[in-house]
């Protein structure tokens, strides 16, 4: 019986110093977390993007939001990183996961008022060349050519469209891009000579290129029939971007 105390006695005693290394212990991470300032952190992600991300947030956010956000992207960078493995390793090759985390970043920066910062014709920051070309290249990334059909896409992202009507979604942008490499396809075989033909990728551009040049002071059929194709080729672009913006409006209805 006197064992069976001495035991009783040890273990009451371990399992106390425990409970006391596990109170202290979190007493002292959660002062050590309130005691931290947020804005002076410089890097704190493993990923790249979120860091860029991250500098952005230090000169518009508060700091309540600051420590918010900083909670939401390290889960984030966690992610990020299983899912480069993942990727290293073979996995996601139908880009699943991809997309679902461009998904749940996009909805972090909307939530934070961070989104239209990135949007075509958003002022850059002059002090971060740098920042500013590696945002553009993540934020728009080439899934479409077009900027503004890509900017359009990501916001559809952060709309709350399930992984099924993100797919159909999609398929409608890329019949779209489609449509717009046409035009432009359209434009070159009238003037081969253009480089400045070659050069455009942007939506926004297209009205500069909605007249042909004349280059002789005789107006053939030919050329008023090619003209009034490229002015319907134009409308039908503006149309369907616009009712693209519609769909994405809506956030969620699945009626394409």
């Amino acid at each position: 019986m006197n064992i069976y105390s001495q035991t009783l006695l040890c273990l009451l005693i371990l399992v106390s110093c425990v409970l006391c290394e596990n109170k202290y212990s979190r007493s002292a991470n959660e002062k050590k977390k309130s005691d931290v300032e947020f804005r002076s952190l410089d890097k704190p992600f493993r990923m790249n993007k979120l860091n860029l991300l991250w500098t952005k947030a230090r000169q518009r956010l508060t700091e309540p939001k600051l420590k918010s956000l900083y909670s939401d992207l390290m889960i984030q960078d966690k992610e990020e990183l299983i899912y480069k493995r993942v990727k290293s390793e073979g996995g996601d090759k139908e880009g699943l996961k991809e997309a679902e985390l461009r998904r749940k970043l996009t909805n972090i920066m909307s939530s934070y008022g961070l989104l239209h910062h990135f949007e075509p014709g958003a002022p850059k920051e002059k002090d971060h060349p740098a920042y500013n070309s590696a945002m553009d290249d993540y934020i728009n990334k080439s899934i479409f050519k077009d900027k503004k059909l890509n900017y359009l896409w990501t916001k559809a992202e952060a709309s709350g469209f399930t992984m099924e009507e993100l797919l159909a979604l999609r398929e409608e942008f890329t019949h779209h891009q489609e449509k717009i490499d046409q035009y432009y396809d359209l434009l070159s075989d009238d003037s081969p000579k253009d480089d400045a033909f070659k050069n455009i990728i942007n939506e926004d551009e297209l009205d500069k290129f909605n007249e042909i040049s004349e280059h002789t002071n005789e107006m053939t059929k030919d050329y008023i029939d090619k003209a009034n194709l490229i002015r319907e080729k134009h409308r039908d672009l503006r149309d369907g971007y616009d009712r693209l913006q519609r769909v994405v409006a809506k956030v969620g209805n699945t009626d394409f």
